[in-house]
């Protein structure tokens, strides 16, 4: 729930990374994102709470922020295989249970985060299912953002939390996507970002079909269980 750090930042971060640059074209540039979904800049490890986001030897900002994840979402697709949505189908619904989500929303996440690949790692460093990168890992207490069980409750609970203070799916996606502060900063509407809205896009699309074929996707005789005391 969800992020080495790159959960968006295009025009925000690129401007500030561009006033970093003119500023210290030899620093390492640090980043820590609050609780809140904030982002805060260093050109130095403030506490252990900053994450090193660009290096003095290299110190240019990939060609585009696509999102803070460093991903695009373009060519995922549903899988054709159910095997590993088979799987990890009861513990999906649990989480969801526990967090007031709907299934059907969860498994669309997944489905575009990691394509049900729980050792899947993006260029910027988001990792597990749900994607989570190293701070939002952190935040909500995820010590292997491989293990499934971990990293379905954490980006389950994130959702929540984005569900609550945004009102709706999209505006809770973009800010999975994106970061909080970042839709914040946008007066609580889609970023200009198209990775962003793309994901958006995608992320419902996927919803919908789980809306009408969830069953029968995750129908299967040999479902692996999971609990969570």
């Amino acid at each position: 729930m969800r992020v080495s750090i790159l959960n968006s930042l295009l025009y925000p971060l690129a401007i500030t990374m561009s006033l970093i640059f003119a500023c210290a074209a030899q620093a390492d540039i640090y980043m820590y994102i609050d609780t809140d979904g904030n982002q805060h800049f260093s050109e130095r490890k403030v506490n252990s709470k900053y994450h090193l986001l660009l290096r003095s030897n290299s110190n240019n900002p990939p060609p585009s922020f696509k999102n803070w994840k460093e991903k695009t979402y373009s060519e995922v697709q549903l899988p054709r295989k159910k095997t590993l949505q088979r799987k990890y189908h009861p513990l999906i619904v649990a989480a969801a249970s526990k967090h007031k989500l709907e299934p059907e929303f969860l498994h669309a996440v997944i489905t575009a985060e990691s394509s049900y690949q729980h050792e899947a790692v993006s260029s910027a460093g988001a990792k597990g299912l749900m994607q989570l990168m190293p701070v939002t890992a952190e935040r909500f207490g995820v010590d292997d953002p491989f293990d499934p069980e971990q990293s379905i409750y954490a980006g389950a609970l994130y959702l929540q939390k984005l569900l609550k203070e945004f009102k709706s799916k999209d505006l809770a996606l973009a800010a999975y996507n994106a970061g909080e502060g970042t839709v914040r900063r946008y007066n609580k509407q889609i970023p200009p970002y198209p990775e962003t809205q793309r994901y958006v896009v995608k992320v419902m699309e996927f919803y919908r079909h789980y809306k009408k074929n969830l069953q029968a996707d995750t129908h299967s005789t040999a479902v692996i269980s999971y609990s969570r005391n």
